[in-house]
């Protein structure tokens, strides 16, 4: 018998390179059904921004699964036009404060009692605490819901969520940011970032 098996599959000495596993996703997956809603525990593609505001209070703290890019941005332009009242409140607060003072220095200048000015830095001092507590409240209630968006933003885009974790350090956030942006990618998304509770 020769030395040689033609036709034979050769054993490699050497192993080969592990090959990347694609996930495989249903048909329709993070698109709208019949009923015009996608499960909670999906991502939205063409989200529309009244619908990605709901479910970023729903899905409060959904660490897994993904989420679109509507799914991310659309609460965070809500989120800023939320804070816009309370930092309206503070920037009247801050101006009647620096006014009262104004006042109070003009009116000490000039006939030497500095009365004046005292009920308008008051009532600054008021919308100063108001506008700053308002702020406290909505950045605590928004802290954990935010997190959670932001990792399946990362998992959507094919990233790992501790790469949030760069934003701590100098210049990681813009990093981090660009992440945020970058289109889906599901030949990366990894079989535990799946979203395995009810929809």
């Amino acid at each position: 018998m020769s030395q040689y098996n033609y036709g034979q599959p050769q054993a490699t000495p050497y192993p080969q390179p592990y090959a990347q596993q694609y996930m495989s996703v249903p048909p329709g997956f993070g698109h709208p059904g019949p009923d015009g809603t996608v499960p909670l525990n999906q991502p939205w593609y063409g989200i529309g921004f009244m619908e990605a505001n709901k479910r970023f209070f729903k899905k409060y703290v959904r660490f897994n699964g993904f989420a679109s890019r509507g799914e991310y941005w659309w609460p965070c332009l809500g989120l800023m036009l939320i804070s816009l009242i309370p930092g309206i409140l503070f920037a009247i607060g801050y101006i009647m404060v620096f006014a009262g003072i104004l006042s109070a220095a003009a009116s000490a200048s000039y006939d030497g009692s500095g009365a004046g000015g005292g009920a308008a830095a008051g009532l600054g001092m008021l919308l100063l605490f108001a506008g700053g507590g308002l702020t406290s409240l909505i950045s605590l209630a928004t802290m954990l819901p935010s997190l959670g968006a932001t990792i399946r933003r990362l998992h959507d885009a094919g990233y790992s969520g501790w790469w949030y974790l760069l934003s701590m350090a100098p210049f990681g956030g813009f990093v981090v940011l660009v992440f945020l942006c970058m289109p889906t990618n599901q030949e990366k998304w990894q079989p535990d970032w799946f979203d395995t509770s009810e929809g």
